[in-house]
């Protein structure tokens, strides 16, 4: 894989190949794999400081994650700071899994924005990889999408 590097881009910054490789990968693993039928484009994608990361090429993405700004209630823990970042659509393409691509685009994030306090909301068979990065479960575990998950915070 040593073609494959960790990118990062806002949507003004996108290419078109960039924007369908993760296109591809965001529909083949929310869409057919996991059967969410909750809209995936939900407009944040193209805020201003939303940042896209991938791990893949100039054309393909292999692994991705979102990272945009909190809704003013985004849940976080009682007594600690709202979150200035949330992580979201998390995906790995299944023939790339158990690799290390997640961890490595969540150490990237940390390694930019790791200063400020996180929130997500894993699926709660993957919340191990989170913890590895210094996240912590709060609040109890829900259903989204027909998947159980579960709040983290990251101060």
């Amino acid at each position: 894989m040593s073609e494959h590097s960790v990118r990062c881009a806002r949507w003004d910054r996108l290419t078109t190949d960039e924007l369908y490789g993760i296109v591809v990968l965001r529909n083949r693993v929310f869409a057919l794999e996991q059967r969410v039928t909750a809209e995936d484009f939900d407009g944040r994608d193209r805020h201003a400081d939303t940042e896209h990361w991938w791990f893949g090429t100039d054309t393909a993405a292999v692994g991705y994650l979102r990272l945009v700004r909190p809704a003013p209630d985004e849940p976080h823990p009682d007594g600690s700071a709202p979150p200035s970042w949330v992580i979201g659509r998390v995906a790995t393409d299944p023939g790339h899994r158990g690799k290390g691509i997640a961890g490595r685009l969540v150490a990237a994030v940390l390694a930019e924005h790791g200063h400020e306090p996180f929130v997500l909301h894993a699926q709660e068979y993957v919340a191990g990889l989170y913890e590895r990065h210094g996240f912590v479960r709060f609040g109890e575990p829900y259903v989204e999408a027909g998947i159980r998950h579960v709040g983290m915070h990251r101060a």
